[in-house]
């Protein structure tokens, strides 16, 4: 029987799980199947089970937790994402920032415990994880890319039916499903580097995660 668990990642859904691995993948060791990966990654299934009080507060309160993550969206409500995660985690640790740090927030409670929140896409802006992976399509997609932005726009147009808040998911399936093979996985397309996972906002995430969780770069 393996070393139970220690470090967790609380995501909203699978897309965020496995694009986390896939990123993370490409800077520090991590396993080819679930059991092996140095962070447990565990989605809630919506926003709103993951903003749950009680959900936040029986992880904070599991034995032998090492540290733990909380990753969502901002959506178009930054400001009630945070206010959410904030409420419920500064009755657990002492000193807990008004403000959310543009680079990730990670803080140590009197118990050892270490809590990271980082709120897509970059702890600042309007967006989620599509948003995010929009920022890392490489220089020489680009022109694709802004075909993809005006096709999307184009299509709204046209008839199509998805939300004006999901603009960047459409943006960036459209993007993908144009690439060699079509409609990777956002996982895989990190994996095989469609998309750049050393860009800025790649490598800002990449840190607060190294810091939360306590890994070792290659």
């Amino acid at each position: 029987m393996g070393k139970p668990q220690t470090k967790f990642l609380l995501t909203e859904g699978k897309d965020d799980a496995y694009a986390v691995a896939g990123l993370m993948s490409q800077h520090v060791r991590w396993g080819a199947n679930e059991d092996e990966w140095p962070v447990k990654i565990e989605a809630a299934g919506s926003v709103s089970e993951l903003l749950d009080p009680s959900y936040l507060r029986a992880w904070l309160k599991r034995s032998g937790l090492e540290a733990l993550g909380i990753l969502l969206d901002a959506n178009e409500n930054f400001d009630g994402r945070w206010t959410g995660v904030r409420n419920t985690c500064s009755q657990t640790f002492d000193g807990f920032p008004q403000d959310l740090p543009s680079d990730g927030l990670v803080v140590v409670g009197g118990n050892g415990l270490r809590l990271g929140i980082w709120i897509m896409p970059d702890n600042q802006s309007h967006g989620m994880l599509e948003t995010f992976l929009g920022y890392m399509v490489p220089q020489e997609g680009r022109p694709l890319w802004q075909f993809a932005i005006e096709a999307c726009g184009e299509a709204r147009q046209r008839g199509a039916t998805y939300k004006a808040v999901h603009e960047d998911k459409a943006r960036i399936h459209s993007w993908l499903a144009w690439q060699d093979p079509p409609g990777r996985p956002f996982g895989e397309a990190l994996k095989a580097k469609c998309l750049r996972t050393d860009s800025p906002i790649a490598t800002s995430f990449v840190a607060w995660f190294v810091r939360l969780f306590d890994l070792q770069r290659f």
